[in-house]
């Protein structure tokens, strides 16, 4: 059975089945209201830090670019040369793979891609946390910016 309007408004002035909203907070963020939340937020951004920190630390030693292959036709015969294609400052370099290191070579790329991947998402979120943790309330209730 459903209530009338009136009913559901006097529950609301009497705080029945909306006990979590309280008036006083609507301006503030979370951040500002717990102190908890907040050291959980501090806890997190610094874990995330160490993480972006060591995503960097391990990018350093994979290979940078793409492994391109080059087909060669000589006497009827076609040969194919694997190369790693990579910037070095504004000169694009092409640097030639053994047949047997082009496994480990895919292997290495697809790591970096996926390193890469995992820091966009890692600086995102440490935007994010930044955000929230440097939200600040004023008076009126009001977010200001700092």
């Amino acid at each position: 059975m459903a209530q009338s309007r009136k009913a559901k408004t006097e529950a609301r002035q009497k705080g029945v089945g909306n006990f979590h909203h309280k008036s006083n907070n609507i301006g503030m963020s979370v951040v500002e209201k717990d102190a908890v939340v907040r050291g959980m937020l501090d806890d997190e951004l610094s874990r995330c830090d160490e993480a972006l920190a060591a995503i960097y630390k391990a990018l350093l030693g994979l290979p940078k670019g793409s492994l391109s292959v080059r087909k060669k036709v000589h006497k009827s015969k076609e040969y194919e040369y694997h190369y790693l294609k990579f910037r070095d400052g504004d000169r694009v370099v092409n640097q030639h793979v053994a047949e047997g290191e082009i496994k480990e070579l895919q292997d290495k790329l697809a790591l970096r891609k996926k390193y890469e991947q995992e820091a966009k998402i890692y600086k995102k979120r440490i935007s994010y946390l930044k955000k929230l943790l440097k939200a600040k309330v004023s008076p009126g209730g009001i977010q200001e910016r700092k």
